[in-house]
């Protein structure tokens, strides 16, 4: 199962401003053992408070690999893969930052 992360409006009308990255089922041990947790628990919260837990995993991934890769699904495929999780997370990180207010949605 996938899902999309987006940005909507914090306003009453709570419009599209940012149309989302695809992410999916296979990054949701790894998340959860960063301090970001797990992309379906952000929906409903504001685009900047997730900024520094974004970026605190980031910078985990990066600096420490090899303590995450024992939660990649299948890396020979792809899937789950500490690479394609930088690079949601840099996603939603780069759109969060662009839209402090705007509220996450999961879909």
């Amino acid at each position: 199962m996938s899902y999309w992360i987006s940005l909507v409006s914090g306003d009453r009308d709570h419009r599209e401003i940012w149309d989302g990255v695809h992410c999916s089922w296979n990054y949701s041990q790894m998340m959860q053992h960063l301090p970001c947790g797990w992309a379906r628990n952000w929906q409903g919260k504001q685009a900047q408070d997730m900024l520094k837990p974004i970026l605190k995993s980031i910078n985990l991934l990066d600096s420490y690999p090899e303590d995450y890769e024992q939660y990649e699904v299948d890396p020979e495929k792809g899937l789950g893969t500490i690479h394609w999780c930088m690079y949601i997370l840099r996603e939603c990180f780069n759109a969060f930052q662009q839209y402090p207010k705007g509220i996450i949605i999961i879909d």
